[in-house]
């Protein structure tokens, strides 16, 4: 069997293209990877797929409102077309996969207009606008969630992460490892990404120290507010040992199922990648949606997991610290059931069930 999958622009498409990249390759079989300048600088392509699987398609960004930027691109969107046919020629894929966006449009059309097999993921609720129109080259959409529009080539199954159960680490053992020893407290794990984090993070500089009233932290800046945050909490870490809190503060975690097995409560956007990740290792979360997510698909993500009671959900404009310790506290004195529905969101085996259900297309 020979996969091509195209994944590229943010990491939101881009670490589903390689969780089925590893599962497909497990199985013994040829896969293409083809992406785009700007992936390549993502660690866990660099980190998880062969080079030797690698391909490069010149286009480096979606449509913008300079006219001039707009002509560029259609240049490199005509280019990475006329590349990805030559290169799907040669490779003869029996399947190609679309992780989604701009960055995997000019494979989506090559296979297109080769005759080739197309399988779609889709990780939000709401479907932008270059899935929608390569929704209707696909002989098949697999989504994260419930769409609001039905079409019978939609099929529910979930987003495919990286991890398999070999992944999960027991709690005090995560704890230890991220330098959390002997927490008797439960852990709150914070991680906003980059994208628009400002204005929460610096809320969060703010007021920590309530949050640090009665719960540890964990909290994973992004490297654009790292020592900025490392400066404002420094009299805060300076102080903990003779308060009795814990807090760590990491610019980033290469292995998030550390992460992720060390914390109980989590505050985060709403993006697919993180709460297919929050699922997994059942950790529910209060999710702050990033508000300016094209199609505001944060939001609707959000509360979808609210609805599942899985979350609490606050909207940036409303995030003051009396709501953000209300959600805390009302997901902490209902842990256990709040954990148990964010497992049930998605199978714990996602990533085998979305590699299944596309060699069965």
């Amino acid at each position: 069997m020979r996969i091509c999958i195209s994944a590229g622009g943010t990491g939101g498409h881009i670490s589903p293209g390689v969780a089925l990249y590893k599962s497909f390759k497990s199985k013994g079989f040829d896969v293409l990877f083809i992406t785009n300048p700007h992936a390549l600088e993502f660690p866990i392509i660099k980190e998880e797929v062969n080079i030797k699987d690698i391909f490069q398609i010149p286009i480096s960004r979606g449509l913008s409102r300079n006219i001039i930027k707009n002509l560029k691109t259609l240049i490199e969107f005509v280019k990475s077309v006329i590349i990805s046919v030559k290169t799907l020629k040669s490779f003869n894929p029996d399947k190609i996969i679309l992780t989604g966006g701009y960055a995997s449009a000019p494979a989506g059309i090559a296979g297109f207009l080769l005759g080739k097999d197309i399988i779609l993921l889709e990780q939000n609720t709401v479907m932008g606008t270059t899935n929608k129109i390569l929704s209707l080259i696909s002989k098949a959409v697999i989504t994260s969630f419930p769409l609001e529009k039905k079409n019978k080539k939609f099929i529910v199954v979930g987003n495919p992460i990286r991890y398999s159960l070999e992944d999960r680490v027991i709690k005090d053992s995560a704890r230890n490892i991220l330098g959390l020893e002997q927490s008797k407290r439960k852990v709150i794990g914070i991680v906003l990404g980059s994208q628009g984090a400002k204005k929460v993070n610096e809320f969060l500089c703010e007021n920590i120290g309530k949050i640090l009233e009665e719960f540890d932290v964990i909290w994973i800046t992004g490297t654009s507010y790292y020592e900025t945050i490392l400066s404002r909490t420094k009299n805060l870490i300076a102080t903990s040992l003779e308060k009795g809190f814990k807090i760590k503060i990491f610019p980033f975690i290469t292995k998030m199922n550390i992460f992720f097995s060390a914390i109980d409560i989590a505050i985060a956007r709403a993006g697919a990648s993180t709460l297919s990740e929050l699922s997994f290792f059942g950790v529910p979360a209060v999710l702050i949606p990033f508000p300016h997510a094209a199609h505001n698909h944060q939001y609707y993500n959000a509360k979808y997991f609210e609805k599942k009671g899985a979350a609490v959900v606050i909207e940036e404009k409303d995030l003051i610290i009396e709501n953000l310790l209300e959600a805390v506290k009302l997901i902490h004195n209902n842990l256990l059931v709040f954990s148990s529905n964010t497992r049930k969101i998605f199978p714990q085996n996602v990533t085998e069930v979305v590699a299944d259900k596309i060699l069965k297309l």
